[in-house]
């Protein structure tokens, strides 16, 4: 297996604004909607940052408030971007976590092949990041 390094890629952005946090690829940011705070991700979830979004989900998340991961900024989802939120759907069921899912459209296709994923999914309604 030949790793190959993009330096560009890894560097992170220095923003001015603490809540956004870039994974090389994709950015997620966290936005306070009443008692939920709504986590929004933009870009591309693949192999070789799924693993690091999901990290930084669970930094922006705040402990013992309900939340949404909304998706619908989000370009593209590999399978092992999915398989890395079913675990960390996973995480939040055991913990009795409250949070759901606002699908995109690269997350529906694979919510049709895998239909039995329990993901917490709802409607877009009311989530845009700018209102509020």
């Amino acid at each position: 297996m030949t790793a190959v390094h993009h330096p560009g890629r890894l560097r992170p952005v220095r923003s001015p604004d603490a809540g956004v946090i870039d994974c090389a690829g994709a950015r997620v940011s966290a936005h306070i909607r009443g008692p939920a705070t709504v986590l929004v991700v933009e870009g591309e979830v693949d192999i070789c940052n799924a693993d690091r979004l999901a990290a930084a989900i669970r930094r922006l998340a705040r402990p013992g408030n309900p939340f949404v991961l909304d998706l619908r900024s989000v370009d593209f989802m590999a399978v092992e971007g999915f398989r890395v939120l079913l675990a960390f759907a996973d995480e939040c069921h055991r913990a009795h976590v409250s949070w759901h899912v606002v699908a995109g459209p690269a997350l529906r296709p694979l919510l049709r092949v895998f239909a039995d994923h329990h993901l917490p999914v709802v409607g877009a309604a009311g989530l845009t990041a700018g209102s509020g």
